[in-house]
């Protein structure tokens, strides 16, 4: 997983919030085409002719991945058209972008001055939310300084698809077992591109190697709205959002919940006992089965169960959640961390399917 500061995080979010452009357009309005690439091979271009002119998007494959979906062309088979028959291609999702006609919102990053087409980053619905990580970092990052706690930023990451932000309360620590301490912290995560919803998760991170574990939700937004041609009032919609933030700043500062944090613990503390893996091995390859774990993440539970030598559940969920930190993609390891905690939470039956695996 690769960590930023939370300095270098707000100079990102400022640097893509000036390079960030949205349209609405009807698809009637659309034309693509497959552009050939030796080194990175086919790609979408998407052309928008609307009352402002002619614009080009080079669609990246999220929002590629948006269009197949929202064409109802499965995306085997766009990938499939796309590479093997371009023409096809065309003449599939022009078909249904003229006969289904939608507005949709296309959201992009400007590339520089010098005649590149936009990045395509998302195909959306006009009923789509735009929650901005600029609006995260103007509204919500500030009010870390006004919590009633010591407060440390643990990591921070703008991926293609995602944002995430997570801070810590050193104060609020207790002991799993002796010697073997977490700490209470919160999660922020977004998607400007329609990957994701925005929340707000508590968070426990594990004081002795820093392996963390998303707890629960505690505010989940979905970006879904008013359709952005309706006739409503620049007032009207300031206030919506202003009653938004609002409730998420009011969330953030309920983080700081001493009850949650208890029962977070008493959990963990539960799987320090109970039956324990009798054989590594088979019980790392049905939790690999159970989790669809690839080979490579498999290989990194075993060998983090068979060095740490904790073969209770604890030493289990600390095996994958350790995982995190040898993935190269940062969504893929917030994954790990939130299947750590899903392991916590098991029935007995179920973890021993898995503990006395053969």
């Amino acid at each position: 997983m690769i960590h930023e500061t939370p300095g270098s995080l707000m100079q990102r979010i400022h640097e893509q919030y000036e390079r960030q452009t949205d349209m609405l357009a009807d698809t009637r309005r659309m034309s693509v085409e497959v552009i050939e690439d030796v080194e990175a091979g086919p790609h979408v271009s998407l052309t928008v002719d609307d009352d402002g002119g002619v614009t080009v998007l080079d669609m990246s494959a999220h929002a590629q991945g948006q269009m197949a979906t929202d064409l109802g062309i499965p995306k085997r088979y766009f990938d499939r058209m796309k590479v093997d028959a371009p023409e096809l291609f065309r003449r599939n999702a022009h078909h249904w972008m003229y006969e289904e006609p939608k507005n949709r919102m296309l959201r992009a990053f400007k590339q520089g001055e010098d005649g590149r087409p936009l990045l395509g980053r998302a195909w959306l619905s006009d009923r789509y939310r735009r929650l901005d990580n600029i609006e995260i970092a103007n509204r919500l990052l500030p009010e870390f300084d006004r919590l009633d706690q010591e407060v440390e930023f643990h990591n921070a990451s703008i991926t293609d698809e995602r944002f995430y932000l997570r801070a810590v309360f050193p104060r609020m620590t207790k002991d799993v077992k002796v010697g073997d301490a977490v700490q209470w912290g919160v999660q922020i995560r977004n998607s400007e591109v329609g990957a994701a919803s925005f929340a707000i998760e508590s968070f426990v991170l594990r004081l002795v190697c820093l392996n963390g574990m998303v707890v629960a939700k505690v505010m989940n937004a979905r970006h879904l709205g008013k359709r952005l041609d309706d006739i409503l009032s620049d007032e009207a919609v300031q206030a919506d959002d202003h009653a938004f933030w609002l409730a998420a700043r009011d969330t953030l500062r309920a983080s700081l919940d001493e009850a949650a944090f208890e029962a977070a613990v008493a959990t963990l503390r539960e799987t320090t006992e109970g039956e324990k893996i009798t054989s590594p091995i088979a019980a790392t390859k049905r939790l690999a089965k159970s989790y669809s774990l690839s080979d490579e993440e498999h290989e990194a539970v075993l060998l983090n169960l068979s060095r740490e030598g904790d073969f209770t559940r604890w030493g289990m969920l600390n095996a994958v959640t350790a995982a995190a930190h040898t993935v190269e993609n940062f969504d893929r390891g917030v994954e790990l961390e939130e299947m750590g905690w899903n392991i916590a939470n098991l029935s007995r039956r179920d973890w021993e399917r898995i503990a006395v695996a053969a």
